[in-house]
């Protein structure tokens, strides 16, 4: 009796484990899924009126049909009965919890794309694609189509086509599940926004840049996994980019220029500007910039300087002479900020702007920061961390960061900033869970692709940055995003390639010699140094004066008292970039055809650009050494010519890299103006042989970036501070009782 006993125990054991094995093979894709154009999807309709996932849906059908050719079909809420075979399901947990026994993401933007036998009536193999929430879902559709279909994120700005497939083959322990990221904010600044209104402006005047631009920036900030968005650098607080911000589900973050979302870039000439004598103006206009974004999500940004991002002393007469005083003045605005920020969204995220001034009290110990607000620690615009090495960060705090920069001396159409340098700048913050905040200074995207990639990548997981040397780990992701954006077959190489460029004499951390511009310095710095020199010399030169003359005659009024400064960043430049050009020539032969547009933008317009400047540069500084010596005006002008030739074969490359979408690029960058340099080696030229000339400007604005942006800003019509002419939003607040 006992062994028959046991047998029946042992048989019954058996056969439930049979039965879990078949119900596991049930549900389980055991030899993988094939897809094809007509694979279909199924989508919840709950999931498809949530705005943010319907426009993340409607960029992945793009996806498809790039990759297959034909739209994707869709089928609502669960598989049609009339289909037995492979679909994929995009939704979030919440609404595609019925179709599938997987335990399903839950943590806030979490995603999970795994391979599953759905719940339906033929039991079809899926690839499921789920998000815990809104921004979830949308990770999770955008890694599908990177990760499947081979989207490049960044393909946008790199014009990366995706290879033509009429078949996907998915292996069956395909899986891809995220983990917490490493910054809980991670956010872009699209300042000195140049390129963008250069060749994508609102024709409304709504907002500088289209919003069929903007939207395409939007989704390439959510393909590289972030979620917030500085979207210009002086938009009013109603305006409606706003609003595009909100149906892509992306949160709001405001410049340190425009705390709290109020334009300071416009303060209006006939209203006082003081937190001293006239308080209840700006707590006021404060007040009415915050309820009129109260709809959105916002990181608010809380600080106080004064107009046109200056300090807020040089605005307000009565302001304190001290900096105990000013220092005092900042805190309590801050403080009345933060309070009305609580009135209207109690749980906000508050960010404390330790830009310049504000963040030099506070490593003073002079600035004291509301309770509960993040403090944001700020880079010097070459990419180190202005914060006294870390000393005063905490849990929670964040960052301000740049990878191109507005700066007289910085980079504005290449790549400046490489990834090892913010590796190492950025591991104190992880190591001390500084990680609530990061916004990056990306400006115009385009010319530093690679390193907007990068830092987004590292600020979503920062793990495998992390995990060797900041030199070893940039290696390595050099060569993974060059394999994707080139081939494998060209990784290495190219590798190589921008290994070398980042080593370009003023670009190291420390420059060969000198010591007036340190280090870390991009193009700009070669451009503006031979526009100063002309600025300051050129007409002296025609009228026959002494160097020392005009240096005497302007002291302390110029930046440029020293002809050895011109020369500083000239340091090993004419040994080095021979062997640069050459190995950028020779690869550029091996590039597929499809790429070699990209390589030029990429490649070769950079190394171009810093070594025909480098050369012009050279010769103004040379030819003014010479005229100190010898007086011979005749003989600058000739020089000049040999400099204007440098310049224009820096045009040359320029335009070989305007194609497609970008065919006007460089005629936008204001910033960094090339033209302007051509245009006053022409003027002096013309000067000292007593030839005609045009102007040393060009545009009716004169190439002006600020000028430019202020026909944006000249819309307000006077009602402050909403820009009311085409949102109207700003007056729904002013008019409310």
């Amino acid at each position: 009796m006992k062994n028959n006993f046991s047998r029946k125990i042992t048989f019954l054991t058996l056969f439930l484990y049979a039965f879990v094995i078949a119900m596991n093979a049930q549900t389980k894709v055991v030899n993988g899924i094939k897809i094809t154009g007509d694979t279909p999807w199924v989508i919840t309709d709950a999931d498809y009126k949530r705005m943010p996932i319907q426009k993340a849906i409607k960029d992945a059908e793009k996806d498809w049909y790039k990759v297959f050719g034909y739209p994707p079909v869709i089928f609502h809420n669960n598989s049609s009965s009339n289909w037995d075979g492979p679909v994929i399901v995009f939704g979030s947990s919440k609404n595609i919890k019925n179709l599938t026994n997987v335990k399903l993401p839950k943590e806030k933007e979490h995603f999970h794309i795994f391979l599953d036998k759905i719940k339906s009536k033929n039991n079809n193999s899926a690839i499921v694609a789920a998000g815990a929430d809104d921004r979830g879902t949308i990770y999770a559709i955008y890694t599908f189509t990177e990760k499947v279909l081979g989207i490049n994120p960044m393909y946008v700005f790199t014009d990366h086509i995706p290879k033509k497939q009429s078949e996907i083959a998915v292996k069956a322990d395909f899986e891809i599940k995220s983990k917490k990221p490493t910054f809980e904010y991670r956010g872009w600044f699209i300042n000195d926004e140049e390129l963008h209104d250069g060749m994508h402006r609102d024709p409304l005047g709504g907002n500088v840049i289209a919003s069929e631009w903007m939207d395409k920036i939007l989704e390439t900030l959510l393909r590289t996994k972030g979620n917030m968005i500085i979207p210009e650098s002086a938009q009013y607080p109603d305006a409606n980019v706003y609003d595009l911000c909100k149906r892509r589900g992306v949160a709001v973050n405001h410049h340190h220029v425009t705390p709290v979302g109020l334009n300071m870039m416009n303060w209006p000439k006939k209203v006082p500007f003081s937190f001293i004598t006239e308080k209840e103006i700006l707590l006021d206009a404060w007040e009415k910039a915050i309820k009129v974004q109260a709809d959105k999500e916002i990181v608010w940004t809380i600080g106080f300087r004064g107009e046109s991002d200056g300090a807020f002393w040089h605005s307000d007469p009565a302001a304190p002479k001290t900096e105990e005083g000013r220092a005092k003045v900042i805190a309590e605005a801050m403080q009345a900020q933060t309070d009305i920020i609580r009135k209207y969204q109690p749980d906000a995220t508050i960010v404390a702007a330790l830009w310049n001034e504000q963040g030099a009290f506070y490593n003073k110990g002079l600035l004291k920061i509301p309770e509960g607000v993040t403090k944001m620690f700020a880079d010097d615009g070459r990419g180190f961390m202005r914060d006294s090495g870390g000393k005063y960060l905490e849990k929670g705090d964040g960052l301000y960061y740049h990878v191109m920069m507005m700066m007289l001396t910085q980079n504005r159409t290449t790549e400046g900033v490489p990834p090892a340098r913010f590796y190492k700048e950025l591991k104190r913050y992880v190591d001390k869970g500084a990680t609530k905040y990061a916004v990056i200074n990306v400006s115009g995207i385009r010319p530093a692709a690679l390193s907007v990639n990068a830092i987004n990548d590292f600020l979503w997981d920062a793990t495998p940055a992390l995990s060797k040397s900041p030199e070893a780990s940039m290696k390595d992701y050099l060569k993974g995003w060059y394999a994707k954006e080139f081939g494998e077959e060209l990784a290495s190489e190219l590798t190589d390639l921008r290994l070398h460029y980042y080593n370009i004499p003023y670009m190291r951390e420390k420059m060969p010699s000198g010591d007036r511009w340190l280090g870390a310095r991009g193009e700009h710095l070669l451009q503006y140094l031979i526009q100063a020199a002309l600025q300051r010399f050129g007409d002296g030169i025609a009228k026959g004066k002494t160097i020392n003359a005009m240096i005497e005659s302007t002291k302390g009024r110029k930046r440029m008292n020293n002809l050895a400064q011109t020369k500083e960043p000239l340091a090993e430049t004419a040994d080095f970039f021979p062997s640069l050009w050459k190995s950028t020539l020779k690869i550029s032969e091996e590039i597929p055809e499809d790429k070699k547009d990209f390589y030029q933008a990429h490649f070769t317009y950079q190394v171009a650009v810093h070594m025909y400047s480098a050369k012009a540069l050279q010769i103004v500084a040379d030819a003014l050494e010479a005229y100190e010596k010898n007086l011979n005006p005749q003989d600058f002008a000739n020089a000049m010519e040999l400099a204007l030739v440098e310049i224009e074969k820096i045009i040359v490359e320029a335009h070989k890299a305007e194609y497609g979408k970008w065919d006007t690029m460089f005629m936008h960058v204001r910033l960094m103006d090339i033209y302007k340099t051509r245009l006053q080696l022409k003027s002096v030229i013309a000067k000292i042989r007593k030839q005609p000339y045009t102007s040393e400007y060009r545009g009716y604005r004169n190439g002006s970036f600020w000028k430019s942006a202020h026909e944006y800003m000249d819309h307000g019509d006077g009602v402050f501070p909403y820009f009311h002419k085409y949102s109207g939003r700003g007056l729904e607040v002013l008019e409310e009782k």
